[in-house]
């Protein structure tokens, strides 16, 4: 999805509980919001967009974070960078060891393994093959090693397991090279990535593709839930698609896995959870410079994986964008709610359930109209099925400016992981250090002048906003 925008772009570049829909507290205590870009990067003015983070069990201190940011050294050079922090988020800096040229397209990763091993799909610069790659030291300076590749995916999603101290590693993806038009992928790994096996989980007819989200989540007992759209037919740019998960019982080890949860209607692997909603296919600035047509995201309760949530956007109506809905199910997909949320004009919905039950609702959303109009990221947490829920306003900030340098404009995904009493997640956003934009406060490590609203370089000139990716952590409720 992403292929020849990037290239494009490459080619540049030398708060307390409430009933739902009461206004938001203000702050809350105990949040955080980190600006990602080092001091050492203060001038640049990069669309650093589509983030993404991994987390560290075994070390608290330890994250890896990712967006479209290229190498300082410019695009002549052999790699690409993610960020690090060893000291919980606080800081970050750039380690250029992804094998790409300059920058990668799209890029996810996750943590397996005690000592711990960072796992990363990325597609490749030039060309966008997909490389899986692993590294046991993402401090390290030295280039991930690369454990497969192959051409012609969209959208590589990792998620992984530790399973007797050996790393159960699953990556959806788009993957057109898929027999019959059922792309809807899982690469499958039961020994760290020495090898992967494809396990086509699309057992449907499709226009000659699936949707290019294909979301692994994966629980303590093994149990692995993916979520995927069966696109069925499409006429110009609407795409009539279901929404489906398929489920495994046994961490997807046997000879053809993803098959234990069947739909009533015509019993084939995958719950049917929506049936032929309109999904926008615009890969053109549609909502607040942003294109619009990929979100989907699934949650499980790690502890208890009969509990699972997942989210989506299409389009409701003729007046209606595109909207984000939410459901859940409590008895291992087999019914599903109706929607526990619905949130128009919004994208980038990304959910994780916490060890007490919790479940976290991050997401983006256009307010207002014209050159007024903002984006808002907000994370939502509920302990009873959006009954009441809990709303944390993140970011706030212009939707008109920065002017998109490519696209997605801020992302076609976020991401919100949950460790011991707090959420965790990644977005980005219009960076002008204005204290209005961040209600819950934010910490720049770039040079800024907050007083003057300013950005600025190394020697104390005015920088140009940009996209920037930020960190945040916030407390799960009690």
């Amino acid at each position: 999805m992403h292929a020849k925008m990037i290239a494009a772009a490459v080619a540049l570049f030398v708060a307390c509980e409430r009933p739902v829909d009461q206004a938001p507290p203000a702050k809350l205590a105990g949040v955080r919001v980190v600006d990602l870009i080092p001091a050492s990067l203060s001038g640049e003015t990069w669309q650093d967009a589509e983030p993404f983070l991994a987390l560290y069990a075994s070390n608290t201190k330890l994250m890896a974070a990712s967006a479209f940011t290229p190498n300082p050294g410019g695009s002549a050079s052999a790699t690409a960078p993610i960020y690090v922090s060893d000291d919980g988020g606080d800081s970050w800096t750039l380690r250029n060891t992804l094998p790409s040229q300059a920058m990668t397209a799209d890029i996810t990763h996750a943590v397996g393994g005690n000592p711990p091993v960072l796992y990363a799909g990325i597609m490749k610069v030039p060309g966008f093959p997909l490389n899986e790659l692993k590294t046991s030291d993402f401090l390290s300076v030295a280039t991930m090693t690369l454990q497969s590749s192959r051409p012609d995916i969209d959208q590589p999603f990792v998620r992984t397991t530790d399973v007797a101290n050996a790393d159960r590693v699953y990556i959806g993806l788009n993957d057109f090279d898929a027999p019959e038009g059922r792309t809807a992928t899982v690469d499958v790994s039961h020994n760290g990535g020495a090898t992967y096996t494809s396990r086509r989980i699309e057992t449907r007819n499709t226009m000659g593709q699936n949707g290019p989200s294909v979301r692994p989540a994966v629980a303590q007992d093994h149990t692995v839930y993916v979520a995927y759209f069966g696109w069925r037919s499409n006429t110009g740019s609407d795409v009539t698609s279901d929404v489906v998960v398929v489920r495994d019982d046994s961490g997807a080890t046997g000879a053809t896995p993803f098959r234990h949860l069947l739909d009533p209607s015509d019993h084939l692997p995958g719950r049917l959870v929506a049936t032929h909603v309109t999904i926008p296919w615009s890969n053109a600035a549609t909502l607040g410079q942003e294109r619009i047509g990929s979100t989907l995201s699934i949650a499980v309760d790690a502890l208890h994986s009969d509990n699972v949530y997942l989210a989506w956007a299409d389009r409701v109506g003729t007046g209606d964008i595109y909207t984000v809905h939410v459901r859940r199910s409590t008895d291992r997909g087999a019914t599903w709610s109706g929607d526990l949320r619905t949130l128009t004009n919004a994208t980038d919905a990304s959910l994780a359930v916490s060890t007490n039950g919790t479940v976290g609702l991050l997401y983006q959303q256009v307010t207002g109209s014209g050159g007024t109009s903002r984006w808002v990221t907000r994370l939502e947490q509920s302990r009873d099925g959006f009954a009441t829920h809990q709303d944390v306003v993140l970011a706030t900030v212009p939707a008109t400016t920065p002017t998109f340098q490519f696209l997605p404009y801020i992302g076609d995904y976020n991401y919100l992981l949950t460790r011991g009493n707090q959420f965790l997640g990644i977005f980005s956003a219009n960076n002008t250090p204005d204290s209005t934009n961040f209600p819950q406060g934010v910490v720049y490590q770039r040079r800024v002048d907050f007083p003057t609203h300013r950005l600025l370089d190394g020697a104390g000139a005015p920088v140009a906003v940009s996209i920037d990716p930020f960190f945040f952590s916030a407390p799960v409720l009690p």
